[in-house]
């Protein structure tokens, strides 16, 4: 049986003659800025179409959306939520809690939210109700909200516009305090 042994020589050629290996992620001695996205692809937000909207601005350079119809539209979708209407993601536990705050405005009770959300819908009708569900609650985008509802392109935000000035109206009226959140 032979063996070799490798010099100091030796060594030096093979490292010289290895490619240096690719570091590993995460454990850089220094901070290393993030790779290049590719070409054409798009950035992944969790905002709703609220957020995106009330960001434009309209040609007079204001914002497209005013601050208390993004408020109006977000107060709707608080109560969607606390109604519990929108598709079971996970197990539902409502069953094993108890106690918590019943009835008033701050309150979690579904009936009070399922009866404040219907109360503004019914307000709002049924043209200006779909839009803003499918909208505020759904989180629908405004290409596939006028898809939906068989409307020309860019005619979406504006009649989102109208609802929401209206819901603002409805919320205005009724005494019960602010959101929750």
């Amino acid at each position: 049986m032979a063996r070799y042994r490798i010099t100091a020589k030796g060594r030096a050629a093979l490292r010289a003659a290895m490619p240096a290996p690719p570091p590993e992620p995460g454990f850089a001695e220094a901070q290393a800025g993030f790779a290049a996205a590719p070409q054409g692809a798009r950035a992944i937000t969790n905002e709703g179409p609220l957020t995106l909207l009330a960001r434009r601005r309209d040609r007079d350079g204001r914002p497209f959306l005013a601050r208390e119809l993004v408020t109006a539209g977000e107060r709707l979708r608080e109560d969607f939520e606390l109604a519990q209407i929108g598709p079971r993601v996970t197990q539902d536990w409502s069953r094993y809690l108890t106690g918590g705050c019943e009835g008033g405005r701050g309150g979690g009770a579904p009936s009070g939210a399922r009866g404040r959300l219907a109360a503004a819908l019914s307000d709002l009708g049924p043209g200006l109700g779909d839009v803003a569900l499918r909208c505020c609650c759904y989180l629908e985008g405004m290409e596939v909200l006028e898809r939906r509802m068989g409307w020309s392109a860019r005619s979406g935000k504006i009649v989102l516009r109208i609802a929401l000035e209206r819901l603002r109206r409805h919320y205005d009226g009724m005494s019960g305090g602010d959101m929750i959140g």
